[in-house]
């Protein structure tokens, strides 16, 4: 019996046995949701993490704590990096925000630039998919990822949290301090890891080639993997229970490396030579300053008002060295951006129906820089070289939202309904002001929900979606190289919006302390963006524009099992997601079928966890990629609270225990570099 085949077997036998064991359950309360429903009527799919399951991934990118959750994936671009992929796509067409807020990184515009949220003052991240991700934007057919910091939030019991943490994989060391005294926040935190350490050899047998017998099958330090981040955030609350005023500052600082290749083969010998293999130089600097403003009373026919305002100074250095006609150059490439963001929301009821409008505008202002500076093999000196190709010009983006979101029960039918208009311009500056470019869209986004809540505790429902995103800066207006990913990106003025029609039926259901949540889901674009390498140019890509569609189906089931006197927190996950252009070929980089099992329990003050993912190779692919294969990653972790020191909890944990050899489908540097191999891991850490 094949795995589908399992599964569904599986699920057939649990909805048989359901009908004696119909009960409430605990409710899980979905914060991003505008009325914070439970998880369980809530039209819009939802999955989250909660500060436990965050707690044992803060030390990683982003894209790693989401990997387990079905239907979402990771694409890595080294340790550091780990952009979230939701049901096959990425990059601008998935939001990651803080609190509703804009995180204002660069992220988005390409593969190897990190996401900035802070994972250690994080206690919360939502991933929202359906009528209800209209909220933030043209994600309805796609997802947000929403985190929830602690500063922000006026109801964090006052207190200190000390954290201290060690890997051996990369010799990396993890310390964190959190205090709440009164109505304000403190905290702080440093990361630093060494090259990490991989089960074998860093490029696949194919992307060897002819030195494929020079391959070292054997574990091995990966050059270029070193990672450094450190942060500092404050936060205070002013007001009463109706009216407040919260303000919070950041400051991160995060220096990283990622492996690069220099374009002339002939370079090998020379590389072998210097301590370190070629690579970029990434560092990084970003300042938020977050404030809300919330009422909680009559505001004219309204019963509630938030307002957010977020402003962010953004600035990120990357640094190659290549060779260029047999000259050394090292090349620097600068981003600063500065970001902009303000949204406000009312709430009321009006007939049945509870209500939501909200505006919001973002602006931000992006330059990039591109400065060669050449290095004389006999002198130790530089001269600086002049500005040219430009991987993205300098551009404006202006953005004008309004939403409205709606939700009615009757009957024992939920119907959520969601409007949205955005107004979005954007413009490229040259040196030549007759390139310049300007870009204006206006979109529309409707999504609707529909279920009926049946005996049993269960729900059975379905959206549709029709959204239209506009295309991104980097798909209009890229036109040059970008060193520390190796390629060049031309971009189209003339591309057109991309519009989706998405469909998604489920079924879920609850009892006892068990969770059931099954979904189908499809999505059929018009004028999907993608990138395609230009024939007979090496590394040469221009963005283009087919009809496409993706298709997927996910399903996730908790409960709990007794056994032996103990009671044991199982689950099961399972997501697929095919992608194809109307023409019968593959989208890129589409994340292989996976399978997850969890157990969890405690005996007395020990609690032990053991997290199983399988994940199939994929060989559904697209021009020029080559296949991946399957792998099995078993992470176990114990942790220990003794009795004489209340607040301590120490933590031992591996990852990767069988140092399986890891490559994600998805990932860009697939073929040039694996996941982390085994990987043990001691933490401790004091709340008091």
């Amino acid at each position: 019996m094949n795995r589908k085949k399992q599964v569904a077997a599986l699920l057939g036998a649990t909805m048989l046995g359901t009908s004696a064991w119909a009960q409430e359950t605990d409710e899980i309360i979905v914060l991003s949701s505008p009325f914070k429903k439970a998880a369980m009527e809530v039209i819009s799919t939802t999955e989250i993490l909660t500060a436990e399951d965050i707690e044992g991934s803060i030390d990683g990118p982003l894209g790693n704590l989401l990997d387990n959750l079905p239907g979402v994936s990771s694409a890595g671009f080294g340790p550091a990096v780990g952009q979230p992929v939701i049901r096959g796509v990425g990059g601008y067409r998935v939001d990651v925000m803080q609190n509703g807020m804009t995180i204002g990184d660069i992220s988005p515009t390409s593969g190897d630039h990190t996401n900035t949220m802070s994972l250690f003052d994080t206690e919360r991240v939502e991933v929202l998919k359906g009528p209800a991700a209209l909220r933030y934007g043209a994600y309805a057919a796609t997802g947000v990822v929403n985190g929830f910091n602690r500063h922000l939030n006026a109801n964090t019991e006052e207190g200190a949290d000390v954290l201290l943490g060690f890997g051996d994989n990369a010799d990396e060391t993890l310390t964190g301090f959190f205090t709440r005294q009164g109505q304000f926040s403190l905290s702080a935190f440093s990361q630093d890891a060494d090259n990490i350490t991989i089960p074998t050899h860093a490029k696949t047998v194919a992307e060897a080639g002819e030195h494929a017998d020079e391959l070292k099958d054997e574990e091995q330090e990966a050059k270029n993997t070193k990672s450094e981040n450190t942060g500092f955030s404050a936060a205070g609350h002013f007001g009463d229970d109706k009216t407040q005023l919260s303000v919070m500052l950041s400051s991160q600082e995060m220096d990283y490396r990622v492996p690069h290749e220099h374009d002339h083969a002939e370079r090998e010998e020379e590389e072998e030579e210097h301590e370190e293999e070629p690579g970029a130089d990434i560092s990084l600097e970003q300042q938020t300053i977050h404030a809300r403003l919330t009422h909680n009373g009559p505001v004219g026919p309204f019963n509630g008002f938030r307002a957010d305002l977020t402003s962010t100074t953004f600035e990120q250095t990357e640094a190659v060295e290549e060779e260029e006609d047999g000259v050394d150059v090292l090349v620097n490439t600068n981003f600063d951006q500065d970001t902009l963001h303000l949204r406000s929301e009312f709430t009321g009821s009006f007939a049945d129906w509870q209500t939501l409008v909200g505006f919001e505008f973002r602006e931000s202002e992006l330059s990039a820089a591109v400065i060669h500076a050449e290095e004389e093999e006999e002198e130790e000196q530089e001269e600086e070289g002049h500005e040219h190709g430009f991987y993205l010009p300098n551009t404006d983006r202006s953005h004008l939202g309004l939403f409205v979101f709606a939700e009615r029960e009757r009957n024992e039918w939920l119907t959520e309904l969601a409007v949205r208009i955005d107004s979005l311009e954007q413009d490229s500056f040259h040196e030549d002001t007759t390139e310049n470019a300007s870009i204006s869209h206006d979109l529309t986004n409707i999504s609707a929900g529909l279920a009926r809540k049946l005996d049993g505790n269960l729900l059975v429902g379905g959206s549709v979606s029709s959204t239209e995103r506009a295309p991104s800066l980097v798909e209009l207006f890229a036109e040059g190289k970008h060193h520390a990913v190796g390629r060049t990106e031309i971009g189209d003025t003339t591309l057109d919006k991309e519009t989706s029609l998405s469909t998604e039926l489920y079924i879920r259901k609850g009892w006892n302390d068990s969770r059931l949540s099954v979904s189908i889901y499809n999505n059929d674009y018009s004028d999907f963006i993608y990138l395609d390498e230009r024939a007979g140019a090496d590394h040469t890509f221009d963005y283009k524009q087919k009809d496409a569609e993706l298709s997927g189906y996910e399903l996730d089931y908790q409960t709990n099992l007794t056994l032996g006197g103990h009671v044991f927190d199982t689950s099961l996950s399972y997501s697929s997601v095919t992608g194809e252009l109307t023409d019968g070929s593959n989208l890129p980089m589409i994340p292989a079928d996976k399978i997850g099992v969890g157990i969890s329990t405690s005996i007395n003050t020990v609690n032990l966890k053991l997290d199983v993912e399988q994940v199939s190779e994929q060989d559904n692919l697209a021009e020029d990629e080559r296949e991946t294969d399957s792998y099995t990653n078993v992470d176990i972790s114990a942790s220990y609270q003794p009795p004489a020191y209340e607040g301590l909890t120490l933590t031992a944990s591996i990852r990767n225990l069988t140092d399986e050899e890891i490559r994600h489908h998805t990932s860009p540097l697939k073929e040039k570099l694996p996941e982390p191999g085994q990987d043990i891991r001691l933490t401790a850490r004091y709340k008091f």
